[in-house]
């Protein structure tokens, strides 16, 4: 037999034998095969928490993502959708508990699409979302974050000063159906309080549904809109058709009792105002070391976020991380009415010039305004369409060395050609999409520009909506 050489030796240790190739194969087709029909129910523990806020389990080697539970549970739970490559399932009985898990503050928490986390006390939701930013961040843009910052955290109840509500009406029952839609599904789950709402808005709701199933015309509304403003509630009613006189006088009178603005919206149809008037929809902006607070003024279609607490501390933070001087130019992109251009203007040294972009004209106007009816002379509003390179023209005759960008879910791509050839020192970008934040942070780096900390922002608590400001700044 001839003599193998050290080499060859090597080789053949390192190739597998053709039984181990097949039980690996064997192991991997047994996976793929296992079905766990509709119904069934199974014991399993949870290792993990999914992006969606699901406990994540092996089942005969097969994943399976169970809805309610939570990481290192032991729990029994029924198959709701079967896959070749996982399972979803509902929890039925814990088992075994984790330290972590709280008794839900909402009676329909288990069928309200609105809130997924109830079930987990609200610091180690924080610590669970600080943990999936982290993840996409390194996934998609390669990214480990040098400085994680304290997380920005306020009240977890009575926050939410906006919210859509869905309805549908019976016609033959006179049945009127309110709420949030069920997690998956398009079924209706009726509310009549909802504790994450402003305490305004939660009140409202009862006597809010009531109103409208006495119209004669009910189901021409498809869904509502609630929001707080400053000092004031404001319901928009989205109609199929225009309501009637009666109907119209029926949601004056309720509008009038409970001291609400409302009003009526329909497609390519101008608004009717049954009750109040849009300039009354304001909030403010407090910027450290001044005492008179930004007033802010925002139609009923304008972009603003939903907790105001948390949106405060947002602000302060974007202004303590661009570290402002008279020298400055500043750029804020996606800047809708002026919620970080004008406490930048006010904080800014005297000498610093702001420039705010935004897509959308009517928001323009409104921050033109409010720059002028805060009395800022150092911010200026215009209008681009900040996904096309062109708009780069509005700023290029400037020495930009100082941006915030606050853009929607899917994110600034194309940032590197609107910010190339500008003196970058700072830059701040606040995201509700750590995925799309992820791409623009790595292709911002090309600029010369490094992730110096990141802190995760809390504006939806007992949701799984990932809110996230990074600052880079000039290697």
């Amino acid at each position: 037999m001839a003599r193998l050489s050290p080499l060859q030796r090597k080789l053949k240790l390192k190739t597998p034998s053709a039984s181990a190739k097949q039980k690996r194969a064997q192991a991997q087709v047994d996976v793929s095969v296992v079905t766990l029909p509709m119904g069934k129910h199974i014991d399993i523990e949870l290792q993990n928490l999914s992006h969606d806020g699901r406990g994540v389990g092996r089942w005969q080697g097969k994943t399976v993502f169970v809805n309610g539970a939570l990481q290192g549970e032991t729990v029994s739970a029924e198959v709701t959708a079967d896959h070749k490559t996982h399972t979803e399932a509902q929890v039925l009985e814990i088992r075994q508990a984790s330290a972590d898990r709280i008794d839900p503050i909402c009676p329909v928490y288990d069928t309200c699409g609105g809130c997924q986390l109830q079930h987990l006390q609200p610091a180690a939701q924080v610590t669970f979302k600080q943990a999936a930013i982290a993840e996409q961040l390194r996934r998609i843009g390669s990214i480990e974050v040098p400085e994680w910052v304290a997380p920005i955290t306020k009240a977890s109840q009575g926050y939410r000063r906006r919210a859509q509500l869905a309805t549908r009406y019976f016609a033959d029952s006179r049945t009127l159906l309110m709420g949030f839609r069920q997690s998956g599904h398009k079924h209706i789950v009726p509310i009549d309080r909802c504790p994450v709402l402003e305490p305004a808005l939660s009140a409202l709701l009862t006597p809010l549904h009531d109103a409208l199933v006495r119209l004669s015309q009910t189901q021409w509304v498809t869904h509502i809109e609630l929001l707080q403003a400053q000092d004031l509630v404001c319901v928009s009613l989205k109609v199929s058709s225009g309501l009637g006189p009666d109907d119209q006088q029926l949601m004056s009178a309720f509008a009038a009792q409970h001291n609400v603005s409302l009003v009526c919206q329909q497609t390519d149809v101008d608004d009717l105002w049954l009750h109040g008037i849009p300039q009354d929809l304001v909030y403010t902006l407090s910027v450290e070391g001044d005492a008179n607070p930004l007033t802010m003024d925002f139609s009923v279609k304008d972009f603003v976020q939903v907790n105001a607490q948390v949106n405060q501390a947002l602000v302060a933070q974007a202004l303590d991380w661009l570290q402002l001087d008279a020298e400055d130019q500043i750029l804020d992109l996606f800047c809708g009415v002026g919620n970080f251009s004008l406490p930048m203007a006010k904080a800014a040294p005297s000498g610093a010039q702001v420039l705010a972009v935004e897509g959308d004209y009517a928001m323009v106007k409104q921050g033109r305004s409010n720059a002028q009816n805060n009395g800022l002379g150092n911010v200026d509003f215009i209008q681009a369409d900040l996904f096309e390179a062109s708009a780069r023209k509005k700023w290029q005759k400037k020495a930009i060395n100082k941006v915030l960008l606050d853009p929607p879910r899917a994110g600034a791509k194309g940032i590197v050609q609107l910010l190339k050839g500008q003196p970058l020192e700072r830059v701040v970008y606040v995201s509700c999409n750590p995925a799309s934040m992820a791409r623009d942070l790595k292709d911002l780096q090309s600029l010369g520009l490094t992730v110096a900390k990141v802190g995760c922002v809390d504006m939806f608590p007992h949701t799984t909506h990932l809110e996230v400001m990074a600052l880079l700044i000039k290697e």
